[in-house]
């Protein structure tokens, strides 16, 4: 990839603050994560890579607090291009939450963690008509799937054409068991709707942490194609599969060796900025 030739975009960090709220994850017991981190502590992990815009994803469901404090730091730090935040998509107010924080040129869209609701939350009707909303006000949503989930995301994602969704992490596929029948038939499938993206995130944490090497991912990170997919570091969660900043950023630099520099350069930043509709930092 030319240097400067297009914007580069990480549309998948984590940002957190142990003293300022009561987290459901991460937990004590892992070590690797148990400490607060901030901007400056992402700018150090970034060291020399090339990547110049962050998106930050919520962490924290049940607060629209989190998402502001993250939209807070955005205005404070020009490398933070923007924030995918929370809401409750139930909520009978939820179109006076979604125009407050929209107020704020940073706002893009919408994150729900779903390992803490039933496999059919996103089939819920009351969920739906959230996501009508979001489709209405022009906003994104992020998919935090597993493979149990493909039958309710095709469900979600053919019912509103006009939402832009992102899976995240590749759906965790169970990389470290090498398992890639029915994971990859689930992202065949979703990745026929055209409003559907794919961030090329988290793999190492599915992997085995201590085991891992590149040729482990390789048959993942062709599930969309290169016009659909997008970089994602998961930092600081990556730090669990014992992976720095840098060393995440390479890992799907080798994974797509193959690809042209037009490619690279849409994967490292020119579909982040057309999926979020974002500024971007150019070097």
């Amino acid at each position: 990839m030319a240097e400067g030739s297009a914007p580069t975009v990480d549309t998948h960090v984590h940002l957190w603050d142990l003293e300022k709220w009561k987290y459901a994850w991460p937990t004590p017991d892992l070590k690797p994560l148990w400490r607060n981190f901030y901007p400056e502590d992402l700018q150090t992990a970034m060291g020399t890579t090339p990547v110049q815009n962050i998106i930050l994803v919520q962490v924290l469901n049940h607060s629209t607090e989190e998402t502001e404090w993250e939209l807070d730091l955005c205005e404070k730090h020009p490398f933070l291009a923007g924030v995918v935040g929370w809401v409750d998509l139930t909520d009978p107010q939820l179109e006076s939450t979604l125009d407050r924080l929209a107020s704020s040129p940073y706002f893009l869209g919408v994150r729900y963690i779903l390992d803490f609701e039933a496999d059919d939350w996103l089939a819920r009707s009351d969920v739906q008509n959230g996501l009508g909303l979001l489709e209405r006000k022009g906003l994104t949503y992020d998919l935090l799937i597993r493979p149990r989930h493909f039958r309710y995301a095709k469900e979600v994602v053919s019912k509103f054409p006009k939402l832009k969704f992102v899976i995240n992490h590749l759906a965790k596929p169970h990389i470290k068991d090498g398992v890639i029948e029915g994971w990859r038939e689930g992202m065949e499938e979703l990745s026929r709707f055209p409003n559907v993206y794919c961030k090329l995130s988290g793999m190492v944490t599915e992997a085995d942490p201590d085991h891992w090497t590149v040729e482990d991912f390789r048959p993942y990170v062709q599930c969309f194609g290169a016009e659909r997919c997008m970089f994602g570091s998961d930092w600081p969660v990556c730090r669990m599969a014992n992976a720095d900043y840098p060393q995440v950023h390479q890992v799907l630099s080798q994974c797509l060796d193959g690809c042209t520099n037009e490619q690279k350069e849409a994967i490292f930043g020119r579909n982040a900025v057309e999926f979020y509709s974002i500024k971007t930092l150019m070097s």
